[in-house]
């Protein structure tokens, strides 16, 4: 009886790859997200901080005014863009889960028939064994009776 071979191992071997591949991709993406929303926490942040430093300030120079305000028009700017990085990043990420959701089913396809391919292998081969044993059985049988 010969061993269990899938003949198409080697394709559920690269679809497992290219699984990894996509879910690797897609945390790279949120990363990215999370990195990107941190950035834009910190500007927000930074300037509410210039904001109340300017409010309490007793007095102010105008110097020192203009710089808070090319800091308030910066920061508004790079919040801006930082938005937009979030939504295309997070419109990026819905894609590549779709990717890593075909992948799955790719691989889970090529896993459901290894499994129907080894039971039926199975099958086969317990069949091959009860011939084998019964034939051995008639054998024995003729054997003593002869």
């Amino acid at each position: 009886m010969k061993s269990f071979r899938f003949r198409l191992e080697s394709v559920l071997s690269w679809r497992g790859a290219q699984l990894t591949v996509a879910e690797t991709k897609a945390e790279q993406l949120r990363g990215g997200l999370r990195a990107t929303n941190k950035a834009m926490a910190d500007v927000v942040e930074s300037r509410a901080a210039a904001q109340a430093i300017v409010g309490r300030a007793a007095n102010i120079s105008g110097a020192e005014l203009g710089a808070f305000e090319a800091s308030r028009v910066w920061a508004i700017r790079e919040e801006k863009r930082l938005a937009a990085r979030s939504l295309a990043l997070r419109q990026s990420i819905e894609v590549q889960n779709r990717c890593v959701t075909e992948a799955r089913r790719g691989v889970k396809l090529i896993e459901r028939l290894k499994a129907r391919k080894h039971e039926s292998w199975k099958a086969e081969a317990d069949r091959e064994l009860d011939d084998l044993a019964a034939e051995s059985a008639i054998a024995q049988w003729r054997r003593l009776n002869h």
